[in-house]
């Protein structure tokens, strides 16, 4: 991968850190954060698109997992792609492309026009995290990758929250169309920064391909490696419960179950976002202090577990009990970022930059996964009410605690599967 050895392109007389590298990754990192920020905004306009489009949850579902399908298919082609162009052209193309599709989005009146711009978003998005790892990776020190891989995934995390509590304030006020008009100028003026400021290298230089092998040769030798199976598959269980939860339908399970209004939904919702982005960057801090990478998957895996069954297994809860366990998955959820450093170390660097798109679309994927699952079954067990003034479908709470237990099942896959992540030590073993 570009990012894996991105660090030997830093000439002598380039002294990587300080002032201008946190600016030129700060930059990279706020398009992760506006790439979440997309990706989380229909959690908080669930009603209002089933309304405008006239559709149910499982479509509504789909509509939001678009983004996801594009975005984890695209991880292994752009992996190559930063190999031979670098991050600042694939940032400044990947912003203004999701620009264009949050307009086409906030403007559609037709669901087809509404999909073209969520699949847009989606494929701008692609280059955004991966992109961020490749910069901090040859502008700052190795030791310090599982820290800047968590403070990449943390400053996504702060788009998450906006995308939430304070969107769910302008959606109520404003509509859902206005916001994601604002979002757009925002993603030009992002694509601009990023072009003028941002560069591959402390020495102004392009991150130079480190691999010799063809794509083919690269595929086949990241596919027949298990520990990447091992990785992505725990990465998708692990993943898919928060990006389903947390950016889609928990908003409208809590506005049922506690009564609550959109913004207090978000808000509440915002927490698991909050959580991430303190848990993200700390267990990569610790991971790189321990030197190990198992314990933080092990233990990210199974305390997700006992929090997914506590939250949604049916307990009475109240809304203050249930923010405190939305807080701390998130919390414990963030370590799970990890995984990519150790597919990283337990590959040749030849082939980083296809298996770290490989593991990150599994990342993505359960998401894309497990968002319309849980459409799918909320339509299964709807009565067939509808909201007579709008015509959305009325759920009831039992349909969602029928929904939402694929979430606690899927982590708990997850979980089993960290027992059998091999052990990097936080260096490169190439074997």
């Amino acid at each position: 991968m570009t990012a894996a050895t991105a660090t030997d392109g830093a000439v002598a007389g380039h002294r990587q850190g300080g002032g201008r590298a946190w600016l030129v990754w700060g930059l990279s990192a706020v398009c992760f954060g506006y790439a979440f920020f997309l990706r989380a905004s229909p959690s908080v306009m669930v009603d209002p698109l089933m309304a405008t489009f006239s559709v149910g949850a499982a479509i509504t579902g789909n509509l939001a997992a678009l983004y996801l399908y594009v975005y984890a298919g695209l991880q292994i082609p752009i992996g190559i792609l930063l190999d031979r162009t670098g991050p600042r052209k694939l940032l400044t193309g990947g912003m203004a492309l999701a620009a264009a599709g949050a307009l086409t989005f906030a403007i559609a009146d037709d669901i087809w026009v509404a999909y073209v711009g969520r699949l847009a978003i989606g494929a701008g998005c692609a280059v955004s995290f991966i992109s961020g790892l490749t910069i901090a990776a040859a502008w700052f020190p190795p030791r310090r990758f599982g820290m800047f891989s968590g403070l990449t995934m943390g400053t996504g995390m702060v788009g998450g929250f906006l995308a939430q509590g304070p969107l769910g304030g302008l959606v109520d006020n404003f509509g859902w169309r206005a916001p994601l008009v604002g979002a757009a100028a925002f993603g030009i003026l992002l694509a601009l920064a990023i072009w003028l400021v941002v560069r591959d290298r402390p020495d102004g230089g392009r991150v130079q391909r480190t691999g010799t092998q063809s794509l083919g040769r690269a595929l086949l030798e990241t596919v027949r490696r298990p520990q990447n199976w091992i990785l992505g598959f725990y990465g998708l269980c692990v993943s898919g419960p928060f990006l389903a939860y947390g950016l889609l339908w928990g908003v409208p399970h809590l506005m049922l179950a506690h009564g609550v209004s959109r913004e207090v939904a978000g808000f509440s919702t915002s927490l698991m976002s909050i959580g991430f982005l303190i848990g993200g960057p700390l267990g990569g801090f610790i991971s790189d202090r321990i030197g190990r990478r198992k314990p933080s998957l092990v233990i990210c895996g199974f305390a997700s577990l006992a929090l997914w069954v506590l939250m949604l297994s049916g307990f009475e809860l109240d809304l203050g009990t249930r923010q405190v366990l939305i807080f701390l998955t998130g919390l414990f959820g963030g370590s799970m970022i990890i995984m990519l450093a150790a597919a990283r170390e337990l590959s040749p660097a030849s082939i980083g930059g296809v298996v770290t798109g490989f593991v990150n679309g599994f990342f993505v994927g359960g998401g894309a996964l497990l968002q319309p699952l849980v459409g799918f079954m909320l339509d299964l067990h709807w009565d067939g009410s509808v909201n007579t003034e709008t015509g959305v479908p009325v759920y009831a709470i039992a349909d969602f605690d029928s929904a939402l237990i694929v979430l606690p099942a899927a982590c708990a896959v997850g979980s089993v599967l960290a027992l059998f992540v091999r052990e990097s030590y936080c260096r490169p073993v190439d074997g």
